[in-house]
């Protein structure tokens, strides 16, 4: 299904302007969640919640929710597009907010170790990296069914982003920091065991350790980074923040609580583009999706 919705939205993309993408996606939410994602919206439903915190209104959790798959919908159609956008329009279409921290981390000379979670539009990101002359390559889960995860690969090595699969193990990622580059990871990605207990939004839960262990492992800093559309008006948002950096005898989970309270500021200010459809918190006798 996912496939052939690919498939359609990159055809339809040569025709129909981009605003109006936007609101036709907007528009067949309700009715896509309803049909086939009932239970993506429970569990992302119980996220908000805890997002919002126990004060919040439950149709405000709701509302909010409804609202993160919308925007997941135009995250959708900006990746249809992306290999089509030009590099100054990538560029002149983002307001960077930190880029210096982007700079002091590169001046380590072992690449950089980028952050970052299910928010606003990681690919989009990591194509507007590249088009600064920046090499960039991304940690990415394969996706089912396989002839959609090729699919969605080659649109992000269309645009400029080397797609590593997080089965291949460490040894591209580590090529790719020892050449100086960048290195993007969605650190934000709930597991059941292994990975490292951190605490987000005021819960434990269990997040893969493996971007602080890698930045350790190489002495590689650490860069927290979100890319958000501007909730203002049209185009996008980065936020950067400080290097971490480490050494080989600091533990990993410290890292990763440093990145993940990072992330959480961020996600505190644009809840509706947090895109978290799986259990971020562990609940007793049920899986995580």
């Amino acid at each position: 299904m996912l496939y052939w919705f690919h498939v359609a939205g990159t055809f339809l993309m040569r025709f129909i302007p981009v605003d109006i993408a936007y609101r036709l996606v907007g528009g067949a939410t309700p009715l896509v969640l309803q049909v086939f994602a009932r239970g993506h919206l429970r569990r992302a439903t119980d996220n908000m919640r805890q997002v919002l915190g126990p004060q919040a209104d439950p149709r405000e959790a709701a509302r909010v929710t409804r609202a993160a798959f919308a925007n997941y919908a135009r995250y959708m159609v900006d990746l249809v597009r992306l290999p089509h956008l030009k590099s100054r329009e990538l560029i002149d279409n983002i307001r960077v907010d930190g880029w210096e921290h982007v700079e002091a981390a590169y001046r380590y000379r072992k690449g950089v170790v980028f952050a970052t979670g299910h928010i606003g539009n990681w690919d989009m990101a990591g194509a507007a990296f590249a088009a600064r002359g920046r090499p960039v390559s991304a940690l990415v889960e394969t996706l089912e069914p396989a002839r959609w995860n090729e699919r969605v690969q080659r649109t992000r090595t269309a645009a400029g982003v080397k797609a590593i699969p997080i089965e291949n193990g460490p040894r591209e990622m580590i090529a790719a920091l020892r050449k100086q580059e960048g290195l993007a990871v969605l650190v934000d990605r709930p597991l059941e065991e292994d990975g490292v207990a951190v605490t987000f939004f005021g819960r434990t839960t269990r997040v893969p350790g493996g971007a602080a262990t890698l930045a350790l492992r190489t002495g590689s800093p650490v860069v927290p980074a979100a890319l958000v559309r501007d909730p203002r008006g049209r185009g996008y948002l980065a936020h950067i923040g400080p290097p971490i950096v480490g050494s080989k005898g600091d533990d990993a989970s410290v890292v990763m609580q440093g990145i993940m309270s990072w992330l959480e500021g961020i996600i505190r200010r644009y809840p509706d583009q947090w895109f978290m459809f799986r259990r971020m918190w562990p609940v007793s006798g049920e899986p995580l999706l």
